[in-house]
């Protein structure tokens, strides 16, 4: 039977589909390839390098010039709500957390009054000395002491060290001398005593134990600190603890000028 296409165009016509084939295999091939994925991928995009150069822009804007450099024209960046309430309240006095019959009424639950100098054989350095008239301008320093004692004479160079550098600011040092042995009682030898010990501050014969029994005190050395309302806030019994008394000691002189401001 004869054919009604010519066989040479059938030929044709077959490798033209086989090339169409061929070629469509290839463009589904390259278009899932990794290497045509990757092209159309951007690893370093732009926007994001954009975004890191705003927020650094930010920050650099954030820190203010040198005061001295900044014009009085340039207008300031209004800072948090926070910092213009602390900016409009500079110059305002603190109000007083609570007042002097709070604070007073908060002491006497917690510490003890300090108790007055009682009946005294003699002073060297003053004429007299009050514990109550102290109170509200000083902080005063009691020391019981006797000069024999070997320890005394040890912490002796603080007291005077503490003395020169604290009275201008309302440091009230007080020696109160209350003898071991009976030739201390005697007003001649105390002054001597003071004077070789280098002493300025006001020295409190106590021969009749009257004030050292007003605080119940049993060791030389002793020290009390009496702060600007009358209370005893700290004691130290015997040598060392220099680094801590004196901190107290600045404690309560801070805490002095608070209370008179």
């Amino acid at each position: 039977m004869r054919s009604l296409v010519p066989r040479p165009i059938l030929l044709i016509v077959t490798l033209l589909l086989v090339a169409g084939a061929i070629a469509f295999v290839e463009l589904r091939l390259d278009a899932t390839s990794p290497v045509a994925a990757d092209a159309g991928q951007n690893p370093d995009p732009p926007a994001v390098k954009e975004q890191t150069k705003v927020e650094a822009s930010t920050a650099e804007e954030k820190v203010d010039p040198p005061a001295g450099e900044r014009s009085d024209s340039e207008p300031r960046a209004s800072g948090s709500a926070a910092e213009r309430d602390r900016e409009g309240a500079e110059g305002e006095e603190p109000e007083q957390a609570i007042s002097d019959e709070e604070r007073i009424s908060d002491k006497e639950r917690e510490y003890r009054r300090a108790e007055e100098i009682v009946d005294p054989s003699g002073f060297v350095n003053a004429d007299d000395f009050s514990v109550r008239e102290a109170t509200g301008e000083k902080v005063v320093l009691l020391e019981f002491w006797t000069y024999t004692c070997f320890n005394c004479q040890n912490v002796q160079p603080h007291l005077n060290a503490w003395h020169d550098e604290y009275a201008g600011e309302g440091l009230q040092v007080v020696g109160v001398h209350t003898p071991e042995f009976g030739f201390e009682r005697e007003y001649a030898n105390v002054e001597a005593a003071v004077g070789e010990a280098g002493i300025e501050y006001p020295v409190v014969l106590d021969n009749a134990y009257a004030t050292w029994n007003a605080y119940d005190n049993r060791f030389w050395p002793a020290i009390y600190l009496i702060d600007a309302d009358g209370f005893v806030r700290y004691k130290h019994f015997g040598e060392g603890a220099y680094g801590e008394t004196e901190q107290k000691i600045q404690e309560l002189l801070a805490e002095k000028e608070r209370i008179s401001s």
